[in-house]
């Protein structure tokens, strides 16, 4: 009965940490890949630092909305999970 709980935690503990890592990876490369491009823009135009501070703003915001996407993701699915339980 404790192995078969532990399981259940274990399974618990991989998933969460999995969306974790997942969020991370994705603001990550949202911000580099706005800076990227900020600074390929720069480059390309001479206009520096203008482009670079624009698009890592968006990369920042865009960041932040995998996140929040990534999360309400998560709660509705635990919340359909909830629902099954019952």
């Amino acid at each position: 009965m404790a192995s078969a709980y532990m399981d259940e935690e274990k399974k618990r503990l991989i998933k969460t940490l999995g969306m974790i890592s997942t969020m991370g990876i994705s603001m990550a490369v949202a911000i580099a890949l706005g800076v990227y491009i900020g600074w390929t823009l720069d480059k390309w135009l001479e206009t520096r630092p203008w482009f670079f501070f624009i698009f890592l703003f968006f990369g920042i915001v865009a960041g932040f909305r995998n996140i929040f996407i990534i999360a309400g993701r998560e709660i509705k699915k635990d919340d359909e999970g909830e629902d099954k339980r019952k």
